[in-house]
């Protein structure tokens, strides 16, 4: 990457270790170029992965709604899924969700990935 890349200001992310799992839980990062929330996990054993989230673009002036979203998360955001192998996830968006303010995301967002805890 030649560019200067993305500032974050702030990132907050509840996650758990079991074995050799990472899961995670409302995590979110912005900054005032983006924000971003996920949610899953990370199976670093079975080399699994399994997330879904919000990209916000713009996240300085599109977090002022942010009392009805989600923290991470601005008024226009697009769902995405992200899964499979580390090496070559697939990544799944969702154009329409972007049409849909973010007080009603929930409607486009699928519920957290299960995990099987060993």
């Amino acid at each position: 990457m030649l560019g200067q890349g993305l500032f974050l200001d702030e990132s907050d992310i509840n996650f758990r270790l079991d074995g050799g799992q990472y899961i995670i839980d409302r995590a979110s990062f912005f900054g005032p170029s983006l924000g971003i929330s996920l949610d899953g996990y990370f199976d670093r054993k079975g080399k699994l992965l399994d997330f879904q989230g919000v990209f916000s673009p713009v996240y300085a002036i599109n977090s002022i709604g942010s009392v009805l979203t989600r923290k991470g998360e601005g008024l226009i955001g697009i769902n995405f899924d992200l899964w499979g192998n580390p090496d070559t996830p697939k990544v799944l968006v969702n154009p329409f969700s972007v049409l849909t303010p973010g007080m009603f995301r929930e409607i486009f967002r699928r519920p957290p990935p299960k995990v099987e805890l060993e």
